[in-house]
């Protein structure tokens, strides 16, 4: 009897740990990217937690120490640059391309189909036809969307359902271990730190080497969300040079050159020096909008949302790699636990990644109501303190990447 057959729609992170999860366990399995090429320079840093160890171990990836950085603790630094608080929380910090990099490697290259953008898909109770932009059409006994927020999967399934933006919007940027000040290195290569501004906070943690030949050295990130109007202004910042306007979202390198130029001058005005440091040292700041997702349901016959195409909580929660990860974790085990009956599968799938998915979008909006424009509280970041405590603040939020 032929092994069952997956189509795993989207190569990124989610649809990778999918892939490789689902081929342990005796599956056949084909993933399509939309994209060409590699995906490894979209990424940012990202938390990692010990249930991502676990799942990248049970694929056979061994992180290699070189692939995470370890913080000490958290800080909230005042705008002069003082200590406010300090929470005694360690951590473990990646980055997304040697996450993306090393699940790509472990997938036989004959499973990976690029530049295959899919149209729509057709279902019946015995598998899955999926039509792709090419005309060529693939067949499965199951279909993963693992294709993000703006998932064409989900779109066909639920039209009606969009996701939500937040109010702003995350500026982040990169800064090598070289280009770092001399005087703030021991603090932001050991520490995450986190600076306030009125309805703004930005934030920085060390991010691990790219992996790239004869490169060692530590990365630094910082994040800065910044609440961003969304008729007029959002639209305004995603204009390039020509004026031509690019939705809701524009490529880096099409960023207006003035806008780059008043975010670091505003950086000194607003956060602590250490953090203006690295906006002023980054080399290509980018940005993206912040949205928020979440699906009535995971399962649609024999179609399955993953990942960002099911539930996009805001990064605060620093859980979009790990939700991903788990998502395909539960998935492959129900699969394999129920001997060959993919419905009762998908049924204990949708069980028991609903729940988490809906608490994640939940904490992501309560971590991100000081910064968002519609539900920030009148007194600003004093009824936040107040409710929680600076440390309450900087214990719950962390770094997570733009995408899974």
């Amino acid at each position: 009897m032929d092994s069952p057959r997956a189509l795993v729609i989207g190569g990124s992170v989610g649809g990778l740990f999918a892939a490789n999860l689902l081929r342990s366990i005796g599956w056949q399995v084909r993933v399509f990217e939309r994209a060409h090429g590699e995906l490894a320079g979209r990424g940012a840093g990202l938390a990692i937690h010990h249930e991502l160890f676990s799942v990248m171990q049970r694929i056979g990836i061994r992180m290699a120490p070189s692939m995470s950085v370890e913080i000490r603790s958290r800080i909230a630094l005042d705008r002069a640059g003082g200590v406010i608080c300090e929470v005694p929380l360690r951590g473990t910090f990646s980055a997304w391309d040697r996450i993306y990099r090393a699940l790509k490697t472990a997938l036989p290259v004959e499973c990976l189909c690029a530049g295959m953008q899919l149209e729509r898909f057709q279902q019946n109770e015995r598998g899955v036809i999926a039509v792709f932009a090419d005309g060529s059409l693939a067949h499965g006994e199951l279909l993963i969307g693992a294709d993000g927020v703006r998932s064409t999967v989900r779109r066909q399934l639920m039209p009606q359902l969009e996701p939500r933006y937040s109010g702003y919007v995350a500026w982040r940027g990169m800064v090598e271990e070289a280009d770092a000040p001399a005087a703030f290195q021991e603090l932001i290569f050991n520490h995450m730190i986190f600076s306030f501004a009125d309805g703004e906070v930005a934030a920085a943690v060390p991010v691990a080497p790219d992996g790239a030949p004869r490169q060692d050295a530590r990365r630094c990130q910082f994040v800065w969300w910044r609440p961003v109007e969304p008729e007029l202004a959002l639209p305004l910042l995603c204009t390039d040079a020509r004026g031509q306007q690019h939705g809701i979202s524009i490529a880096p390198p099409l960023i207006r050159p003035e806008l780059i130029v008043m975010l670091k001058q505003q950086a000194v005005s607003r956060l602590a020096p250490q953090l203006a440091a690295l906006v002023e040292g980054a080399r290509q700041p980018m940005f993206h909008a912040v949205f928020d997702l979440e699906s009535p349901s995971m399962v649609h016959g024999r179609v399955v949302l993953l990942g960002d195409a099911a539930f996009v909580a805001r990064p605060h929660v620093g859980m979009g790699v790990t939700k991903a990860a788990l998502d395909a974790q539960a998935l492959a085990e129900a699969l394999g636990a129920c001997a060959g009956d993919i419905g009762a599968a998908l049924a204990q799938y949708e069980r028991a990644r609903r729940p988490v998915g809906s608490a994640l979008v939940a904490r992501g909006r309560r971590l991100g109501a000081y910064i968002d424009t519609q539900r920030r509280p009148k007194e600003g970041l004093a009824a936040i303190l107040r409710e929680w405590g600076a440390a309450g603040v900087i214990d719950g939020v962390t770094i997570g990447t733009a995408s899974a």
